[in-house]
């Protein structure tokens, strides 16, 4: 199905105005912002019609109306008049009318949506490159400027419908115009995780500890991949080690820590220790009252085990963390 912006027949270039009409036009115009700001909405709605007699292609005008149109109710007559300022100003009026869109909610707007900004998209590196045309040639971003909401709204967009090589594509963009930082470490971390690519996830994330090693969050990130991947015992457990010796009462690490000492042979000691922090902090978490249990059953306390298991059982509302639960209980019984 052809995009919105690609249905309409081409049309012949507009005449340009005369200079009466640039004087009505520039008189209705502001008096139609000025009833806006004063909230007469009536009159505004009345002389934006009248901009759009004297300027049928002024893409501003258009998106205006549009917008008042919405707030009255007619919804069909603005998402058509958002398109027409689509339409007539490709490169700047896709905001408005993107977003309708994707307020609708459906597959079909949402590839809609995607189709309206990857135009604006490329309206704008086209005039960007032909206003860079007989210069001396500079760097692409230089030559194309892009607008840097427009890169972040499709970079969004292309994330929520799992189009990973797109969404990293448009973070190589901002990147070129704003920087690499912790925002764009995090969006390449979250592309990469959700495209399967664990390891450029990582490298995204190692990326960025470079420039902030002490960085608790992202540490947190790196620690939930190799756990993830099945990274090997004395890596995983220097980064535990190292996130608390930055943050020593790190719940999520000492469960995380304790659990992988316990299933993995390690030392059943320093687990219990650790684990019993979790649960003297959180006494209802079934998570953590699970992993101590397990970590009992492991040192052979299958009494208590199984008392910690139940009450973890007890306090859990998801049926994954209950599955888990009951799978240790049906273990040690």
């Amino acid at each position: 199905m052809l995009p919105v912006w690609a249905k309409k027949p081409a049309q012949p270039q507009p005449v340009p105005l005369s200079t009466e009409q640039e004087q009505q036009f520039t008189y209705y115009w502001y008096a139609a912002k000025q009833a806006i700001e004063n909230e007469r909405y009536a009159e505004a709605l009345v002389l934006l019609e009248f901009c759009k007699m004297i300027n049928p292609n002024d893409g501003q005008t258009l998106t205006f109306l549009a917008i008042m149109y919405d707030g009255i109710g007619q919804k069909d007559r603005a998402m058509s008049t958002f398109r027409q300022a689509f339409e007539a100003d490709p490169a700047v009026q896709w905001n408005r009318y993107s977003f309708a869109l994707l307020d609708q909610k459906t597959e079909e707007s949402v590839r809609e949506a995607l189709a309206v900004m990857e135009k604006a998209y490329a309206v704008q590196k086209a005039k960007g490159n032909k206003k860079a045309k007989g210069e001396r040639r500079k760097a692409k971003v230089d030559e194309a400027k892009i607008d840097e909401d427009l890169l972040e709204q499709m970079r969004r967009v292309y994330m929520g419908t799992r189009q990973w090589a797109k969404a990293i594509e448009m973070q190589d963009e901002l990147d070129r115009i704003k920087g690499f930082d912790a925002y764009s470490a995090l969006n390449r971390y979250r592309a990469y995780a959700g495209w399967g690519k664990l390891k450029k996830a990582i490298g995204a994330i190692d990326k960025y500890l470079e420039l902030e090693p002490t960085n608790i969050q992202f540490l947190m990130f790196r620690m939930e991949l190799m756990e993830h991947m099945g990274a090997k015992q004395n890596e995983l457990y220097a980064l535990y080690d190292r996130i608390l010796e930055l943050d020593p009462m790190n719940l999520s690490v000492l469960n995380n820590y304790a659990y992988h000492l316990a299933t993995h042979k390690g030392d059943l000691q320093k687990a219990e220790r650790m684990s019993a922090i979790t649960i003297r902090e959180q006494p209802n978490n079934p998570v953590y009252l699970d992993t101590y249990g397990w970590v009992l059953h492991m040192q052979g306390r299958d009494d208590l085990a199984i008392f910690y298991l139940q009450r973890a059982l007890s306090n859990s509302t998801s049926a994954l963390v209950t599955d888990e639960v009951q799978k240790h209980l049906k273990q040690i019984r």
